[in-house]
């Protein structure tokens, strides 16, 4: 009899609350595909955790799918497929081309001025990147750009005061100064550590006021070719081989991990990395040497750098409640005390306005001021085609192209005749995608 009653009560009360309050069944699933993984995975899954308890109508599902090329890769085959893709996914900078292209997205510009959200509330720089003919279509999330990392062990000791912007015929210079070699000329500390990455080809383009394509890297037209054989790209990589033959600059390959290890072990006085590689090294780094951060170089006049990073794109083919939902949870992601809390989590920046000014950030940014480098470089920056950096069809393969032009050239070939060669390889590719995309 009172095991009965008590089986009542609970069933009553049980009922109560479901009627009272949605059950996680009756909320709108979202599914989420990103590419962050290791601390800035932590950080990515600790925001959907924090949206999910934030209400009960949306339900956001996240799935780690691997480096930003598998899941470019993988949205495009199911798109192709039709079926088993996400409402929102994590596609990084160089995609949006081919987002925009694809047919499969809602530009994130027509939710915003359907629910009324200010799309002024966005910095510019990022703004400008992901707009697309005059429409935005992704929202930029994890925001990042390139910077110098210093050793400033090594400068006090080699006498090099520092000073927040560098020429590569700076960075030259002091490389050579900060580079020690032992008795038998083997180097034991190099100047100067960058990875293999077009990345920092195309910011170099960027921030020296050039384009990585034509028709103003593709802002005006659509671009049909590229423009990574420019004086400051070839300035750069020959300047990196010579650098590597005479023993003053590392050699670590495209693995990235293999030039932040030998950075943070006081093996490399300078690098270049993302901001969103800030957290990481400093955590790599710990109290062995105090380490500071500047701009990007630039090879004769400073123009900006574009940003890198990703943006996240809400799909098509959707219920149209469940699209709502998809743009809830990206509503939630601009929130500023959300970009706060991934900023000082991540080392990327805020990409909406005032987020700096928020208390827990200035006394971040006061206990760490490497956090700010990035978000002067960005204020500082000139708003314009070059850097807003390069739309254009199958960036991922032509990235594979400079990037084996850096090899050649750190095997001895010029860097001009080394980009040439990668631009007629990087020239029939975009060809073949204009084509293929001709007349959606």
């Amino acid at each position: 009899m009172m095991r009965t009653l008590w089986l009542g009560l609970v069933k009553a009360s049980v009922l109560g609350w479901l009627l009272l309050s949605p059950s996680l069944a009756q909320r709108v699933t979202v599914e989420f595909w990103h590419s962050m993984g290791g601390v800035l995975g932590e950080a990515t899954e600790k925001l959907v955790q924090e949206f999910n308890r934030s209400q009960n109508a949306v339900q956001v599902k996240s799935q780690y799918v691997g480096s930003y090329d598998d899941g470019i890769n993988k949205l495009l085959a199911a798109l192709r497929a039709g079926r088993g893709y996400p409402h929102v996914v994590q596609i990084y900078d160089i995609g949006a081309r081919i987002m925009a292209d694809s047919g499969a997205v809602v530009p994130l510009e027509d939710l915003a001025k359907r629910d009324g959200f200010d799309l002024e509330r966005f910095l510019p720089q990022p703004r400008n990147y992901y707009t697309l003919e005059g429409k935005l279509y992704g929202l930029p999330f994890n925001s990042s750009n390139p910077i110098l990392y210093f050793n400033m062990a090594a400068f006090q000791e080699a006498g090099i005061p520092f000073k927040p912007t560098w020429s590569l015929k700076d960075l030259e210079e002091a490389a050579r100064k900060l580079t020690k070699k032992d008795a038998q000329g083997r180097t034991v500390r190099y100047g100067l550590s960058i990875p293999i990455d077009s990345w920092f080809v195309e910011q170099i383009s960027y921030n020296s006021g050039e384009f990585f394509c034509n028709n103003e890297n593709g802002r005006k037209a659509r671009a049909t070719a590229v423009t990574f054989d420019n004086e400051a790209a070839v300035a750069f990589l020959d300047m990196y081989a010579r650098l590597v033959r005479e023993g003053v600059a590392a050699n670590t390959g495209r693995n990235w991990a293999d030039s932040q290890s030998l950075f943070a072990q006081g093996q490399a006085a300078i690098a270049a990395y993302s901001t969103a590689s800030l957290t990481g090294v400093l955590r790599q780094v710990g109290g062995r040497f105090p380490l500071r951060t500047a701009y990007y170089p630039y090879l004769r006049e400073r123009n900006g750098v574009a940003i890198g990073g990703a943006a996240l794109y809400i799909l098509k083919g959707f219920p149209e409640a469940e699209t709502q939902a998809a743009w809830r949870f990206v509503r939630f992601l601009l929130e500023p005390k959300t970009q706060a809390q991934w900023h000082l989590g991540t080392g990327y920046f805020p990409v909406v306005k005032g987020v700096t000014e928020l208390p827990e950030v200035r006394q971040a940014h006061v206990r760490q001021p490497n956090y700010t480098t990035a978000i002067q470089q960005l204020t500082t920056s000139k708003v314009n085609t070059a850097s807003a950096g390069c739309l254009m069809g199958s960036f991922p393969e032509i990235r594979q192209y400079v990037q084996a032009a850096w090899e050649e050239t750190l095997r001895g070939k010029p860097a001009r005749e080394a980009l040439r060669e990668a631009k007629a390889r990087a020239d029939a590719v975009l060809e073949r995608y204009n084509r293929s995309v001709a007349g959606r």
